[in-house]
């Protein structure tokens, strides 16, 4: 009867110092994991009911209020670009296509008749 107790204490000392261990563990994780880059908030925020629901501006919105701010004073010099204009202006005239040449009914070329049909079933 005493074995049976001596094993039992033993058994549930090594579960208490395995529980406290894993405790200690889980502290030392939480303390050493890097935080979420900023990168990654848009992600969050389209799993979410609100983007979900929403429609375009709003969706831009949404994303846009968590996405990291860069500036161009954290860039060096060489890359720092010129701000590009990607929408051409619209008040330039367009030019012209050119017209296709319209061609004059030519009947003195024959069109080739097609030859005899085969009946399939032969």
């Amino acid at each position: 009867m005493f074995a049976t107790v001596g094993i039992v204490t033993v058994i549930s000392a090594v579960l208490i110092l395995g529980g406290i261990g894993l405790f200690g563990l889980t502290i030392w994780f939480w303390r050493t994991s890097r935080p979420e880059p900023e990168a990654l908030a848009p992600l969050e925020i389209m799993s979410e009911r609100a983007y979900l629901k929403s429609k375009g501006v709003d969706r831009a919105f949404l994303l846009n209020m968590v996405r990291p701010t860069s500036t161009s004073e954290d860039l060096p010099v060489a890359l720092q670009h010129e701000p590009v204009d990607v929408a051409p202006d619209i008040r330039v005239k367009k030019e012209k296509k050119p017209r296709l040449i319209e061609r004059e009914d030519d009947s003195s070329v024959e069109t080739p008749s097609p030859m005899t049909t085969v009946d399939p079933l032969l």
